[in-house]
């Protein structure tokens, strides 16, 4: 007994004939007829009463395919059930953003876009320090760290992927003397105040680098973004951020400017190449293919 004939005689019940049950199979009505001949030579009685018309189920027929109909309908969702498994469309993904950079905002609606692709997915989103990812990354707790660039990932032999350039933002409120100018010089900056966060906000001297002299320039240290942004509307200093930090994205009370920073930070995302979890593949492949979408020009 196969699941094919199985299928065959459940196919020939349902549509009441051998003929339309080939039709229905892809396949000929001799073949249909002689597995089920082959099935009923197995089981050793007649599942249909062939002087009938129509073709009508014995009564050991009927028993069968009641039975036969709820455990390959069973049988069917389990195969179903197994495939989306493996493809990655059911089980747990475990997400971490690096705390401070604010990668999630760019990232929100890639998930909301995977959890209308696979809503039996359990998406799992956390926000951590890179320590804390690493260690995540390392024992299985999380499957995929997003964050900033930094040389430790390729060196503890994850597998990393470029994101792009993070374009840097100077952030002053809308009452700044320098919130009508369009481009900062490097000289626009001499005097200010920037409020910086610790420990992982941005400083003065990493972006500038050696292409401006800083001794008019001065930096303080806060313990947060929050603070920072509060000292921006207050002392009315600067601060430095990115586009998408979520302060910025519909506040009235800051003006930013782009400026060409001499070393932009850049976005990754960081895997362990000993991870199977499917869903990362998934993943990774949704990624790639909006990564391309970004880059095809519209005509």
């Amino acid at each position: 007994m196969t699941l094919l004939q199985l299928q065959y005689f459940i196919c020939v019940v349902e549509t009441g004939s051998f003929t339309q049950a080939a039709r229905k199979a892809y396949t000929s009505q001799p073949t249909i007829s002689r597995q089920i001949q082959m099935l009923e030579e197995e089981l050793g009685y007649d599942l249909f009463n062939r002087s009938s018309k129509p073709l009508r189920l014995t009564e050991p027929g009927q028993i069968l395919y009641e039975g036969m109909k709820a455990a390959i309908a069973q049988i069917n969702t389990t195969l179903e059930k197994a495939g989306t498994v493996a493809e990655g469309k059911e089980g747990v993904l475990s997400l971490s953003f690096q705390a401070g950079y604010f990668a999630e905002y760019r990232f929100f609606p890639m998930l909301h876009k995977l959890r209308e692709m696979c809503p039996t997915l359990q998406i799992r989103s956390n926000k951590m320090f890179s320590w804390d990812q690493i260690k995540g990354l390392r024992d299985g707790s999380i499957d995929i760290a997003i964050g900033l660039a930094f040389p430790h990932w390729d060196e503890m032999g994850f597998t990393v992927r470029n994101l792009g350039k993070i374009e840097t933002l100077i952030v002053m409120s809308t009452n700044h003397r320098l919130a009508k100018k369009e481009i900062l010089e490097y000289d626009d900056l001499c005097g200010e105040t920037f409020f910086l966060t610790a420990p992982n906000g941005y400083q003065v001297d990493k972006v500038f680098k050696n292409r401006f002299c800083l001794d008019d320039v001065r930096q303080v240290e806060v313990p947060s973004s929050e603070n920072a942004y509060f000292k921006v509307l207050s002392d009315n200093g600067l601060t430095i951020s990115n586009p998408y930090d979520p302060v910025l994205l519909d506040s009235q009370r800051y003006h930013t400017l782009r400026f060409e920073a001499e070393n932009e930070d850049s976005y990754v995302c960081v895997t362990n190449p000993d991870n199977t979890n499917p869903a990362v593949s998934l993943f990774l492949a949704l990624l790639e293919k909006e990564e391309a979408e970004k880059e095809t020009p519209r005509g």
